[in-house]
């Protein structure tokens, strides 16, 4: 999978060190992960459920790097049931590259992927009211808040597009 400046990757085996070195930067945890550090154990689960939504579904999570191999970060869909019971659209990066519109480039990557697969009319992404670069970018790509619940920062933000 390509886009115009990022090249993507499924999570694999091959790749856990590289997922779990994102899922260690303090940047990508500040929102995503609640501030929580977990140990590659945790990672290698997320692959696994990553690896069981592809085959269920036909999407899961990317690696993006960019045209000079250099890892950005992942996107893709994660289920979070106590959320939401449908796949959500999740994406993270490394601070160095925000603000130069990654996040949306990947965000519209992985919703394109769902958009070839049966299932997804409707895509559903969450957020922190906090977080409001990344909320910013949902809307940007037609997201409308449909659900406000409590999360670790004050509310957190249920959002659907289509």
């Amino acid at each position: 999978m390509f886009s115009d400046r990022l090249q993507y990757a499924s999570v694999e085996l091959e790749n856990l060190d590289a997922f779990h070195s994102l899922i260690q930067d303090d940047h990508v945890r500040r929102y995503l992960l609640d501030g929580n550090l977990f140990p590659r154990e945790w990672s290698e689960e997320r692959l696994r459920e990553s690896q069981s939504l592809f085959e269920r579904r036909g999407v899961g999570l990317w690696l993006a790097r960019d045209n000079t191999k250099e890892l950005v970060g992942f996107c893709g869909f994660l289920e979070f049931p106590s959320i939401h019971p449908e796949p959500q659209l999740v994406y993270a990066m490394r601070e160095r590259f925000t603000g130069k519109g990654y996040a949306t480039e990947m965000a519209r990557a992985a919703l394109a992927q769902a958009r070839r697969r049966t299932g997804f009319a409707r895509v559903f992404a969450s957020v922190d009211a906090v977080n409001v670069a990344s909320y910013r970018v949902l809307e940007k790509l037609g997201f409308e808040p449909v659900a406000t619940q409590r999360g670790s920062f004050g509310n957190m933000y249920l959002l659907r597009l289509g």
